[in-house]
């Protein structure tokens, strides 16, 4: 008898990305949907970030047989008594992954896992005595690879420091993440700001720009293809600075830093959310209410525009002296 998994949709866009809407279906919770609808041979991938500390969980649901359990449908999601479900990982790079918790309802297990790499997850239902004990002999396969954190860069080096007005300038950035491009999605913002210095670097009076969302690719708005570019990661994306114009004839200094998007949670860190990093901290983080951000590895560029000196006058002994 056929049976199907379930598994967290990557908050939303997976579900779109890996199957059609024909294969969603529902179990107890809202948020998970299809995982394959091949269940001995998928071909899908649920993509995992291993966690800062060392170890993400993540919860899934198998569908019951809906002979077994009619029940089974909102608002109830009612199982028959008695029923259980193995979940065992025979695929495990060097044991990092081992069932944590879960089981209740029974059809819903969290599995914890430890270290980077692929796994295969299985579940098979069995049923109690009164039904005769009968277990499937074909269990329901997952495939999981666990990746490592996200990590942003601005590689566009400091330029040295220009004479007069210079145009916009493109900065360029990468984002590695061992995902395919159709689920790489980054949330982070620019700040820009711009301020006269005096010789030594110091700023004179208060900045003239200070503007958090010069470039703001938020939790909701992720960054993706197609102004994310390339086949694989690294992938890549570029801005424009503003015009790079002398301000108030002195030194002028434009600086933009690579910071956290603007709707990220205050304890998420500064730094860049990827769509499987925000999906992956689900259970660790409520629901999915809060999760975590990773350090940018070079995150600001500095762009210094000086005015052309001004040439005062000539000075000389007066034809007069002497006179």
């Amino acid at each position: 008898m056929k049976k199907v998994n379930f598994l967290k949709a990557v908050l939303g866009v997976a579900a779109a990305m890996l199957i059609s809407v024909n294969t969603i279906g529902q179990v107890a919770n809202g948020d998970y949907a299809q995982y394959d609808a091949d269940r001995l041979i998928p071909t899908n991938i649920d993509y995992v970030t291993l966690r800062t500390g060392g170890s993400t969980i993540m919860g899934y649901y198998a569908l019951p047989d809906p002979v077994y359990h009619p029940g089974y449908v909102a608002p109830g999601w009612t199982l028959t008594a008695d029923f259980s479900w193995a979940w065992t990982i025979p695929t495990n790079p060097g044991s990092g992954a081992n069932i944590s918790g879960g089981g209740t309802p029974a059809n819903y297990v969290e599995i914890e896992y430890t270290a980077t790499g692929n796994y295969v997850v299985n579940v098979a239902e069995t049923a109690p005595a009164a039904f005769g004990s009968c277990a499937d002999a074909t269990p329901t396969v997952m495939n999981v690879t666990v990746v490592a954190p996200p990590v942003a860069t601005i590689v566009t080096a400091d330029p040295a420091s220009a004479c007069g007005d210079q145009a916009a300038m493109a900065v360029a950035m990468t984002f590695t993440e061992a995902v395919p491009l159709a689920l790489a999605g980054y949330s982070f913002a620019i700040n820009e700001t711009v301020e006269n210095i005096d010789l030594a670097g110091t700023p004179i009076g208060a900045a003239l720009v200070d503007n958090d969302a010069f470039v703001d690719y938020a939790t909701s708005a992720k960054l993706k293809t197609p102004a994310l570019t390339g086949a694989a990661s690294p992938y890549g994306f570029s801005f424009n600075t503003s015009a790079l114009t002398v301000q108030n004839n002195a030194r002028t200094r434009y600086t933009y830093t690579a910071i956290k998007a603007s709707d990220a949670p205050a304890a998420a860190g500064n730094g860049v959310i990827s769509a499987i990093s925000q999906k992956s901290d689900y259970v660790a983080e409520a629901g999915g209410a809060d999760y975590l951000a990773y350090a940018f590895t070079d995150n600001q560029i500095v762009i210094i525009v000086n005015p052309a000196p001004a040439t005062g006058p000539i000075y000389y002994v007066p034809n007069t002296f002497n006179y």
